[in-house]
């Protein structure tokens, strides 16, 4: 407000007539005290100044991929006190660690995955990252920068822990492709090949002795009306290049998993 040219009695009077409510000492919401979170978030954040920015399950649920926590978590370069609703952490943040997200000031998703390795449990942060996966907001070289950047951060052993088993040998990007992995292995099939392109489409699993591609259904991707058209259009594209196709959701990898392997035994004679 001082920015504006409005002095300390200024601000005092408008806060009296309720043209202004105050959210946070120095922080005020302009007409109403009702905030959007992307309000109450950047309000905590202008709060602590400056060199704050939003930051661990904050930071999560702001770029999309997290659950926040009640209090609004910011992390600023030198100790400060948290205050009401509000969680303050000290850390020095590299320039690659600081993003703008909608306007706000915030830990770039890389970070923000690094710092919550230190809250959360092994399936926990293996949803976080596949999370940012789906958002397309995972960039392995830069969550190993980030690594690199912080030899004694805690969480870090668990998350590349996690980022090796996210990799694996092969490249299986979900939890319901890893799934699909650890029954067809325990079957004693051979390997397929995963997330490759055929006919400029990504597969999710081909086997290219059996001309057979397995689409895993996850209902997150293909339960709304668009996507079942597009899935459809899909196998349209893959027969006409003489492939089989197979669509399997979560749900029948979890309580059929026998017909399952059936059917791909099945196709695999023709």
């Amino acid at each position: 407000m001082t920015a504006l040219g409005l002095g300390r009695d200024a601000i005092q009077h408008r806060a009296s007539i309720g043209q202004l409510h105050r959210i946070h000492h120095g922080v005020y919401a302009v007409g109403h005290r009702k905030l959007t979170p992307q309000g109450h978030r950047m309000a905590a954040v202008l709060a602590y100044g400056p060199d704050a920015v939003l930051s661990h399950r904050s930071a999560a649920a702001h770029w999309g991929i997290g659950q926040p926590s009640w209090k609004i978590e910011v992390t600023t370069p030198t100790s400060r006190r948290s205050r009401k609703g509000t969680r303050a952490h000290q850390g020095v943040l590299h320039p690659e660690d600081i993003d703008v997200h909608d306007g706000i000031p915030v830990t770039s998703a890389a970070r923000t995955i690094l710092d919550l390795a230190a809250q959360l449990k092994h399936g926990s942060l293996t949803n976080l990252v596949e999370a940012a996966d789906r958002a397309d907001l995972l960039d392995l070289r830069a969550l190993e920068r980030a690594i690199a950047r912080r030899p004694g951060a805690t969480g870090r052993a668990l998350l590349k822990a996690v980022l090796g088993t996210y990799r694996g040998t092969a490249d299986t990007r979900s939890k319901l492709e890893r799934d699909f992995r650890a029954l067809i292995l325990k079957a004693g099939l051979p390997e397929p090949q995963y997330n490759v392109v055929l006919g400029g489409l990504t597969v999710d699993v081909y086997w290219p002795q059996w001309r057979l591609v397995v689409e895993l259904d996850g209902e997150p991707y293909h339960g709304n009306p668009r996507a079942f058209e597009t899935d459809r259009v899909r196998d349209a594209t893959l027969q006409r290049l003489g492939l089989r196709v197979l669509r399997v959701t979560g749900e029948r990898l979890r309580h059929a998993p026998a017909a399952v392997l059936d059917d791909i035994l099945a196709l695999s004679r023709l």
